[in-house]
């Protein structure tokens, strides 16, 4: 079963590669990294002139760079998202291949999670790296320079960056994917995706208010994950291959 679903994932990740839009991501990404770099160096060189010790600055430093982590890859997964995906499915049934790869012997559930996956995992796998980059890089040139060593985030932080973030990435992209199979229009595709991108952010807004450094902010993430997974089960039951192929001719 796995051997099939990478043929469309292996399939669907050339493809990718070979799109503008993916190199405009990062190239975004690299910008936006640059800016944050500057906003985090004001941070701690206000810590700094208020006359704090080394141990200080590293405690009110590590909530910051918890925030950072957990926001950053929040954000870089659903840019990349946006991005690698870019529609390609609906255009498939602009052109009609969907419907020939509705003809192979692939279950539907098969295709789509093959889909699904071509989307999840680069924008997982770069929005993490591009995340830990970033704090590597405060810590290297922003932080070590002022008090001698490096602040890592908290324990909450980085377990709800590596396991609440990417649930939410996933089960967003599923729903992205289901959406494109069974709505015609492009116009309203695009307003349910920024509606479900918004309903993420309210979600998590709470975290901001405990702060990163609490547990909260891997429960809240999680039951931001769980709703979304709700929703991709109801959504999933409304796609069927014939509601995909009369959808490709609407």
């Amino acid at each position: 079963m796995m051997k099939q679903i990478m043929v469309i994932v292996k399939k669907d990740l050339r493809e990718t590669m070979r799109t503008k839009a993916f190199y405009v991501s990062i190239a975004m990404v690299l910008f936006f990294m640059v800016m944050l770099g500057g906003a985090v160096k004001g941070q701690i060189n206000t810590l700094v002139e208020k006359g704090l010790s080394p141990a200080e600055i590293s405690s009110a430093a590590q909530p910051l760079m918890g925030t950072t982590v957990f926001m950053l890859s929040l954000m870089l997964m659903m840019l990349f998202c946006m991005y690698i995906n870019a529609y390609t499915l609906t255009m498939e049934k602009v052109k009609r291949s969907i419907e020939s790869l509705l003809c192979t012997p692939l279950s539907l559930r098969q295709i789509c999670l093959g889909k699904s996956l071509a989307v999840f995992l680069p924008s997982v796998i770069l929005g993490l790296l591009f995340a830990f980059g970033a704090i590597a890089g405060i810590n290297q040139f922003f932080i070590a320079p002022k008090i001698g060593q490096f602040v890592m985030p908290g324990a909450a932080p980085l377990i709800a960056t590596l396991v609440a973030v990417p649930l939410i990435v996933f089960f967003l992209v599923t729903l992205m994917i289901a959406l494109q199979l069974i709505i015609t229009n492009i116009r309203w595709i695009h307003a349910a995706l920024m509606g479900l991108i918004f309903g993420v952010g309210f979600g998590l807004s709470p975290v901001l208010r405990f702060g990163s450094a609490s547990w909260s902010i891997v429960f809240i993430s999680l039951g931001v994950a769980a709703v979304l997974a709700l929703v991709t089960i109801y959504l999933s039951r409304l796609v069927t291959k014939e509601r995909i192929v009369l959808s490709s001719k609407g």
